[in-house]
């Protein structure tokens, strides 16, 4: 089973520039930050004030999604080509840390390596081709509507108090569903990437079925190791999947740990 691909985007890149937000212009070096598939980067919003004090924050949203839904298709590659213009034009000194969640993280070990330094990634899933491949992008879509209409402390009670926002009407079309979907369905897994990277999956459970996929964390930690033995893999198992919204204290200084000890330490 494959997916039709959607078009290449056009590589007039250097005329595109992805919406984002920014915070603290004085911070002495940029995290950005990536979010998941039908959302946006308000998705952040509660990591943000955990980041800001110390960092230069930059925000984006990825094509498809948010401010930049008319930006399409959505691939992993178009959107690392204008994530690096980005950095490139707004980052300090050109050059950032990066964070991404969920779809996020697929684009965050995409990225070039002359504008990146450490990545934390999160959420990170892949999922085996079945009879059914062909039905994820509509079940994907129908999983998020009903999603919304679910009452939010109905949400956070299933989901140890995680604060889900409900989305827009149009902030998860099925063609954005079609477009982002084959991103996490196992055909190739991504080559190894240079930057020095965290990975971790949340480990929690239950009757919501909202944990990671921790073999999928070993596994790309084992490639991404191929090109900086230093990456490393970890699961919480009390998080759950979307655990910037559960617990976006622990995850902003998780980030912040995991990038300021990427100078001056040695391993033992």
């Amino acid at each position: 089973m494959s997916f039709p691909q959607p078009a290449p985007a056009d590589d007039g890149t250097d005329d595109v520039l992805l919406h984002y937000t920014a915070h603290n212009p004085c911070g002495k070096s940029t995290i950005v930050l990536i979010h998941g598939a039908c959302a946006s980067g308000q998705d952040w919003d509660l990591v943000v004030p955990h980041l800001s004090e110390s960092y230069h924050l930059l925000v984006p949203d990825m094509p498809g999604h948010g401010q930049c839904r008319k930006l399409t298709p959505f691939t992993v590659e178009y959107s690392s080509r204008l994530l690096e213009r980005l950095i490139r034009k707004h980052a300090v000194n050109g050059r950032a840390h990066i964070v991404g969640h969920s779809l996020g993280a697929h684009i965050a070990i995409n990225p070039y390596p002359q504008v990146v330094d450490a990545v934390f990634v999160s959420g990170y899933e892949v999922f085996p081709r079945t009879i059914f491949t062909r039905l994820m992008p509509y079940a994907f879509w129908t999983e998020h509507r009903i999603e919304n209409l679910i009452p939010r402390p109905v949400i956070r009670w299933l989901i140890d108090g995680t604060d889900i926002p409900r989305g827009e009407p149009h902030s998860c079309s099925l063609d954005l569903c079609r477009q982002a979907v084959p991103a996490i369905i196992e055909s190739e897994w991504p080559s190894p990437w240079p930057a020095r990277t965290l990975i971790v999956a949340a480990g929690k459970s239950g009757v919501v079925p909202s944990n990671d996929h921790p073999q999928d964390a070993i596994k790309l930690m084992g490639i991404g190791r191929l090109r900086n033995p230093d990456t490393i893999a970890f699961t919480h198992p009390a998080m759950r999947h979307p655990w910037n919204r559960q617990a976006p204290k622990l995850f902003a200084e998780t980030a912040r740990a995991w990038f300021e000890i990427s100078s001056g330490f040695e391993k033992l």
